[in-house]
């Protein structure tokens, strides 16, 4: 993203730009970066096409083909066109053609979920543009963009209120931002933010009523676990997809747990697993409430729950409540 941020600071922009990755908040927000960075002026609008989807191969290229009218440059944003993996072959190998040839007053900026590097059309956007993975940020990094995020509102969150944020809100950048700009609004000018205000404001990920449940249910509380459970219902959380998370959350505890005892750091696990500082370390406290073989045995349940509601043969919400109070009794 370095780069990106350069070209804007310069104002010196490549033909063409690809913005990858599972991050869509990051990708958006470089979009919109570029947008208003590479266009200007009163006729910005009619230098600027935007295709979402599986377009018309010919119109984008009919549009990248364009002189710009009264501006230096003309703008073109592909979002989830899809041209970057397999099942668009004929339509990637087009653009990678488009790309060789575009007039210098084009500027080309894809945004895709998933990028195959292997691509013809990939090699040419390198060659001649600059490709970015938009990854979100982890550890430090994460927690020091929502403080710093506060803190040009005047707000200052310590780094123990930014982990419970992170804790109640998820992982999703997009969600997270959502919700700082919610504390920004509630809590004003030179305040600090404390869990009293994230708990009253933010909405409750449903990773983090997970946690919750998980929690519940390694301390041995059937109440408070099934009582979870229950709202998740009445939240209109469908039984299977809290059986999923519900597994989820056990096989981080098997795989953090695993690791832990060979004898890898917390920075490590973090790398191996692809998760978040944060999630780990939940997943190791929670392991320590359950023997090895009894996780296996929970996660194997909750594989099996899933074939039996799927299959027809359990009832949904009976059946995970039934293994929510088997292994919290």
């Amino acid at each position: 993203m370095k780069r990106i941020k350069s070209d804007i600071a310069k104002k010196s922009f490549e033909k063409c730009y690809l913005l990858y990755g599972g991050e869509s908040f990051l990708r958006d927000l470089y979009v919109k970066r570029l947008k208003a960075s590479v266009i200007s002026g009163g006729f910005s609008e009619m230098n600027i096409d935007i295709f979402n989807g599986a377009e018309d191969i010919n119109r984008i290229i009919d549009a990248c083909e364009t002189m710009p009218f009264m501006s230096e440059r003309r703008l073109i944003i592909i979002k989830d066109s899809a041209l970057f993996k397999a099942g668009r072959k004929n339509d990637s190998e087009r653009i990678a053609d488009m790309i060789e040839n575009l007039p210098d007053s084009t500027c080309v900026v894809f945004s895709e979920e998933d990028a195959d590097k292997r691509l013809r059309l990939f090699k040419t956007v390198v060659k001649h543009g600059y490709a970015a993975l938009c990854a979100a940020p982890q550890g430090t990094e994460l927690y020091s963009w929502a403080e710093k995020t506060l803190a040009k509102n005047k707000i200052k969150m310590n780094r123990e209120q930014t982990l419970f944020f992170f804790k109640t809100v998820g992982s999703s950048m997009e969600n997270a931002a959502a919700e700082l700009n919610k504390l920004i609004s509630y809590k004003g000018h030179n305040s600090v933010v404390e869990n009293a205000d994230i708990e009253k404001i933010c909405i409750k990920a449903m990773e983090a009523h997970i946690f919750d449940l998980v929690e519940a249910i390694g301390k041995r509380d059937t109440g408070t676990a099934v009582k979870i459970y229950r709202n998740l219902i009445l939240l209109k959380e469908q039984p299977v997809g809290i059986l999923a998370m519900i597994a989820r959350q056990f096989r981080l505890m098997i795989q953090a747990a695993g690791l832990s005892n060979t004898g890898k750091s917390q920075k490590e696990i973090c790398e191996l697993m692809g998760q978040k500082d944060f999630v780990v370390k939940m997943a190791l406290n929670q392991s320590r409430n359950f023997t090895p073989d009894v996780l296996k045995a929970a996660f194997k349940d909750c594989l099996n729950t899933d074939y039996g509601i799927k299959s027809g043969i359990l009832d949904s919400e009976t059946a995970v409540e039934i293994l929510i109070v088997k292994y919290s009794g």
